[in-house]
């Protein structure tokens, strides 16, 4: 269901106390103050952590405190997810082997539709949250689309899984010998002969050192002539073969780093243990993470000392987040961090407990938001920067997006063959229009939300009536599923 600006805000029925708050319209792209969550600094963890906040998630954080919290999403092992597990038997495809996955009809579509489903599944409703949204940062770290590659990300895909929260050597390492990106950035062309200098690029400028990070076009040459030789070959387990007839064997220097001659595979392995020790790569990676979990330009001092943090522990990645999580900088950076459509997507399915039935259904949704996952062509992975995505046109899809997903699931026959809705279960059997706001906002928010804002959406649901108003079969039928709508639509929920 496509509506424009205007023809949202009259099936909204607004009044203009709705409409605006203080002169602050309450569905304004811009960035809104965050009162929210600007005291509430478990309600602000889990914002920043979760794809969404659910009742049952503000209620462990406030048992077991911040620290042991967050520490539980650090060890995700320890936590129990069999129910996201028995979901994913659905999408086989995604425990098989290359060769297993390879031999399958549509094998291309087939992984395509998987790792879409599956990325989506797993961060509406895994308990493992943390490990969710770090699988996806090194996705993105580690941009590769699906639509050419689908087999070969498949497994990298588990690699990535595997190290997102533990060491960045080894997830360094697996990319390097990964098929998808020995595919992508060229380097299974890679020969002595003729060298190919893509993968030797993108390993500093984008995985490691960082554009800035002090490397010359000498060291691309150089580094291009380290990966010779490391290539795809059906016949191995792993698709990775290294072939010696193509290396180039004579003397190397990298970044300062003298590399002998007369060697083989050990030039690239050398190669990657100099990027990953590199100084520029610890101040690289942890702006990086700071930028998706603090905001959008993060503090220096947040930066350095999450660098140091690096350092210290040589790539590890737990205590590094550790350290950004419990700083005083990610404390007062409430507000500042802008969803992306994707981010915005799962978290409207997590807070309405909508259902999407029908793959085509959800690929539309995620298309109309231009953020499907395993969907970006360049190397750099999805802008992580609230400027990449502020449109008429991106706020637009959102409006549709969540309107599809509440009003019409609710309220459309159409709809209702591909999706369920269960925003009547999650608000439960509220006597008034200020108790239903309450419980709908505590669905989305994950809290109480100021009271200008609350005003407002009573206004809405009331008719302009008062917080007392009755809660009717009719009034609920007409107003809960576009109340959630709103909600969703309104930048407190945007920005977090």
């Amino acid at each position: 269901m496509q509506t424009s600006r205007r023809d949202f805000l009259r099936l909204m029925g607004l009044t203009s106390a709705a409409v605006a708050i203080g002169g602050q319209s309450l569905l304004a792209w811009e960035q809104f103050d965050a009162p929210l969550v600007a005291s509430n600094l478990a309600l602000h963890l889990l914002n920043r952590i979760t794809y969404g906040v659910r009742p049952q998630d503000s209620e462990r954080a406030a048992a077991l405190g911040i620290e042991a919290y967050l520490d539980e999403q650090l060890n995700p092992e320890r936590i129990d997810d069999s129910a996201m597990d028995a979901r994913l038997l659905e999408l086989p495809i995604l425990n098989m082997d290359r060769y297993a996955a390879s031999l399958l009809p549509e094998r291309e579509y087939r992984t395509y539709k998987a790792l879409m489903a599956g990325m989506v599944w797993r961060a509406v409703y895994s308990e493992r949250q943390l490990l969710e949204r770090m699988a996806e940062f090194w996705t993105d770290h580690f941009n590769i689309p699906s639509d050419e590659l689908g087999v070969e990300l498949v497994t990298f895909q588990r690699q990535i899984r595997q190290h997102a929260l533990g060491n960045f050597r080894d997830l360094l390492f697996a990319s390097a010998q990964s098929p998808a990106v020995l595919y992508y950035l060229d380097n299974y062309l890679n020969n002595a002969e003729h060298p190919n200098e893509n993968y030797a690029r993108e390993l500093m400028e984008l995985h490691t050192l960082g554009v800035d990070g002090g490397y010359t076009e000498r060291d691309v040459k150089e580094v291009a002539r380290a990966f010779t030789g490391w290539t795809v070959h059906d016949g191995t387990d792993t698709g990775f073969y290294f072939d010696p007839s193509t290396h180039d064997t004579g003397k190397k220097n990298v970044l300062g780093h003298p590399l002998p001659a007369d060697r083989g595979i050990e030039d690239g392995l050398h190669v990657l243990s100099i990027l990953t020790n590199h100084p520029a790569t610890a101040r690289y990676l942890c702006y990086k993470l700071c930028v998706r979990f603090v905001s959008d330009d993060p503090p220096s001092s947040l930066v350095d000392s999450a660098a140091a943090i690096w350092t210290a522990n040589r790539g590890a990645i737990k205590p590094v987040l550790r350290h950004i999580l419990l700083s005083a900088e990610f404390q007062t950076s409430a507000g500042q961090k802008l969803r992306r459509p994707l981010d915005f997507f799962i978290g409207v399915l997590r807070a309405t407990g909508t259902e999407i039935h029908d793959f085509y259904t959800m690929e539309n949704l995620l298309l109309e938001l231009a953020q499907p996952p395993f969907g970006w062509h360049p190397p750099d992975g999805y802008p992580d920067k609230a400027g990449a995505w502020m449109s008429s046109a991106g706020l637009l899809a959102r409006w549709n997006v969540a309107m599809m997903l509440t009003h019409g699931a609710y309220s459309d026959l159409e709809l209702q063959k591909t999706m369920t809705a269960h925003l009547h279960e999650y608000v439960g059997s509220a006597a008034t229009v200020g108790e239903l706001v309450d419980r709908a906002a505590a669905r989305v928010f994950g809290g109480r939300i100021p009271d200008a804002a609350r005003a407002a959406f009573i206004a809405f649901a009331a008719d302009g009536g008062e917080s007392v108003t009755p809660v009717t079969p009719l009034l609920l039928s007409r107003k809960l599923g576009t109340l959630y709508g709103l909600m969703l639509a309104s930048p407190l929920y945007q920005w977090r």
